[in-house]
């Protein structure tokens, strides 16, 4: 799987998430969109989710990784901060496995 593949996932989970979004407060689809944190568009909750949803369609994928593992929580710069360094963590935890 490319990266480009990862980020199609990533954009197709983020619009799943603005599916239940005013217009006003809808998550742009870019590789530099903040995800968590620090001017990020989800709150705790909708991290959640949105990782559910990616997990889920690599699962369809045939691929099985947990993206909300103790080694994702203790890195110093989160992996969930944009949709750049989310596909680069989902790209190296593929290459693990």
């Amino acid at each position: 799987m490319t990266n480009d593949d990862i980020q199609k996932i990533i954009f197709d989970a983020l619009a799943m998430a603005n599916n239940g979004r005013e217009a006003d407060s809808q998550i742009p689809l870019s590789t530099e969109t903040q995800l968590y944190g620090t001017g990020g568009h989800l709150d705790s909750m909708g991290l959640v989710s949105f990782l559910v949803d990616i997990e889920e369609s690599l699962q369809d994928s045939g691929i099985y990784i947990s993206l909300s593992d103790e080694r994702a929580m203790s890195q110093q710069n989160s992996p969930f901060r944009d949709v750049q360094s989310l596909s680069g963590f989902i790209v190296q935890l593929i290459g693990e496995n």
